[in-house]
């Protein structure tokens, strides 16, 4: 029984010391996660919410944005039929504007080297097909349009922020190559498209009333002849329907002087000049190949 007695206080004290350590080792540890600190968010993510750093953007091979920038995933506009679709994206980064729109090694001078035109052009976001002049701080780059139908980038609305940092917008307008007549004597090769009837530069190439805009993904047919004594049938495939097509071809002439007269579902015929009097006859049964006969005083 002595023994007994004894080893019992023993115990006790064995069993209070372990409590006692073991509410110190859970104090302990509950005091380090109280005290972890989180990584903090970086400052382009906060002032753009939803971005990510910017790696490459599919629609624009070859986009170099400033070191460092944010981009977020953009949201969509337009993209009805024979229509441009527009996606606008809110980007971030740290340094100036003239990162972006600088004279060199900006994203518009690197753009620009890649073989990118200024031609300052952008889709009307009032109803996304006819082509707009960018103006003031709206900076705009078009690409070459072959083998792919255009493809629009536009940058503004920079805002500068504390620490240097610096948000704008970026818009990246595209459109899918249209269905074109399966036609070799028509449509073979390499696809070309073209912005105006007389080119795809954003200036007159000559006569500035046959500078007008063609339908949206306008590709250049490659058949040669058709002509009849005093005019010349030149063929067209563009995205849309026969319905925007014609409108848009009807706006676009009258836009530049030219009078429109009997109009129709298929087409409508237009006119220029008090002496000499041009006129083409559009003529579009199919968007997918429709003329313009372009009759020329003799």
């Amino acid at each position: 029984m002595v023994r007994l007695k004894s080893f019992l206080p023993l115990f006790g004290l064995v069993f209070s010391l372990t409590f006692v350590f073991g509410a110190c080792a859970v104090q302990s540890t509950s005091q380090t996660a109280a005290t972890a600190t989180a990584t903090p968010t970086p400052l382009c993510a906060q002032l753009v919410p939803g971005s990510a750093p910017f790696t490459s953007l599919s629609a624009v091979p070859g986009l170099a944005l400033p070191a460092g920038a944010y981009l977020n995933s953009g949201t969509q506009s337009g993209g009805a039929a024979g229509q441009y679709q527009v996606t606008t994206y809110t980007g971030c980064y740290q340094g100036a504007e003239s990162a972006v729109n600088g004279p060199t090694n900006s994203t518009l001078a690197q753009l620009h080297t890649s073989g990118w035109a200024l031609n300052n052009l952008f889709p009307d976001p009032t109803n996304f097909a006819y082509l707009d002049y960018c103006s003031g701080s709206h900076n705009c780059v078009n690409n070459s349009g072959s083998p792919n139908p255009f493809t629009f980038v536009g940058f503004e609305q920079y805002a500068s922020h504390p620490n240097g940092y610096t948000t704008f917008t970026m818009q990246v307008a595209t459109i899918a190559a249209p269905s074109c007549l399966n036609d070799p004597q028509y449509y073979s090769g390499t696809p070309k498209y073209t912005l105006f009837d007389d080119g795809a530069s954003a200036s007159s190439s000559g006569d500035p009333y046959s500078h007008f805009q063609m339908p949206p993904a306008t590709r250049l047919s490659t058949f040669q002849g058709g002509g009849t004594p005093g005019s010349t049938y030149v063929y067209f495939c563009s995205a849309g329907t026969q319905v925007t097509v014609v409108a848009f071809l009807k706006q676009a002439m009258s836009n530049v002087g030219w009078s429109i007269s009997n109009p129709a579902a298929s087409g409508f015929t237009a006119s220029h000049g008090t002496g000499p009097t041009y006129t083409i006859g559009v003529t579009v049964t199919n968007p997918n190949n429709y003329y313009l006969r372009i009759f020329r005083p003799m």
